[in-house]
């Protein structure tokens, strides 16, 4: 087994401080794992001794710095090959990392596997203890993966595996349909295989929980790098309805402007009516907005809002909900609903139970 120690953090010194909390046990030094295991496998990172009254147990412990569900699988195989090639009674398996996620502790959890995290999780039961810690935040390192899963060219392939959640795709596939590079594609997939919301197939790879994915995008979802320009417009109405399509037609039928959030919505999954009206554009889309729409800027009381996405490909993956009405797609639409405070989120589950979840159903 491989040693990933986090290096802020003292592996032994944050078990032996969890330990410390039960009065009947008494801690030992720390001991060097004797051999065991398969061939060409390795022993765990330390035994921790510990007396529980009359009992005393050897706790045999393996550190990661991560512990996806994935990885979390194949230690936590490890880790119980170890303790019975040592054929010794009394010796209990734990796994630390920086963090567990539920999915991850219950993994623990269900393999008769101790774990203990340095954000405070823990789960040790061996003899006549039992501790149990839950709910403790996620430390930043696991936050910083995140961002990274769901930053801009990451997205691009998310919305393609969330648009059609039962294809198996090959990883040249999602290269050509995502518009980024081999090695992008080849990073989120291994993410998403460690995290168990994708299987690898023969074929290729199939997102296998898109309820999991989507949930942990919505609550990791922030809109940076976008600029906001906002204006008022006299036309309302059918008048209004009518010009937005002309508009949308002429940037490029969607290519260079299109709408998003609550506008997006209207026409996806009507929920709430929402006064003003929301697009994402590039420079040659706003100009055409403006002509057509008769934009005026407005310091306030306005009632159009223009976006320049961060990310031009959002333009790219448009859908039409409505002849000549051209709308971010369900994924972007649910995120930026998701974002736009209690009304918003009310939207976006509409959305969700509506038009996306009906995705995930394999067809009859």
């Amino acid at each position: 087994m491989t040693t990933e120690i986090p290096k802020e953090t003292n592996a032994q010194a944050r078990l032996k401080e969890t330990l410390a909390g039960v009065p009947f046990v008494t801690i030992g030094a720390v001991e060097t794992p004797p051999l065991g295991g398969l061939p060409g496998s390795r022993n765990p990172d330390f035994l921790l001794p510990v007396q529980t009254g009359t009992e005393h147990w050897r706790l045999a412990c393996e550190v990661k710095y991560q512990a996806q569900p994935r990885q979390v699988r194949a230690a936590v195989l490890e880790l119980k090959d170890y303790v019975s090639s040592l054929n010794a009674p009394a010796v209990y398996p734990v796994l630390m990392a920086a963090y567990f996620s539920p999915e991850s502790a219950d993994i623990c959890r269900q393999a008769g596997v101790g774990y203990a995290d340095f954000a405070g999780n823990c789960r040790l039961v061996f003899g006549h203890v039992f501790i149990e810690r839950s709910g403790a935040a996620n430390p930043k390192a696991a936050k910083r993966g995140l961002r990274t899963l769901f930053s801009p060219k990451a997205a691009r392939i998310l919305r393609c595996l969330l648009r059609e959640p039962g294809r198996i795709w090959r990883v040249k596939d999602l290269e050509a349909a995502a518009h980024v590079s081999l090695g992008q594609v080849s990073n989120v997939r291994q993410a998403l295989l460690d995290r168990e919301w994708a299987q690898a197939r023969a074929e290729g790879v199939i997102l296998t929980h898109a309820d999991a994915l989507l949930d942990a995008w919505r609550d990791a979802y922030q809109k940076r790098g976008v600029s906001r320009a906002r204006y008022y417009t006299m036309l309302h109405g059918d008048e209004l309805d009518r010009q937005i399509k002309a508009a949308l037609n002429a940037a490029g039928q969607g290519a260079h402007a299109l709408l998003a959030s609550f506008s997006a919505a209207q026409w996806l999954a009507p929920f709430a009516r929402y006064p003003t009206q929301v697009f994402y554009a590039d420079n040659t889309g706003e100009s055409i907005l403006r002509e057509w729409l008769q934009l005026e800027p407005a310091t306030k009381g306005d009632n159009v809002i223009i976006e320049r996405p961060a990310d031009a490909e959002i333009l790219a993956d448009r859908i039409e909900p409505a002849p000549g009405v051209w709308s971010t797609g369900l994924v972007q639409t649910y995120l930026d609903l998701g974002a736009a405070g209690e009304r918003g989120a009310e939207a976006a589950e509409h959305l969700r139970q509506t038009r996306i979840e009906p995705l995930w159903k394999p067809a009859e």
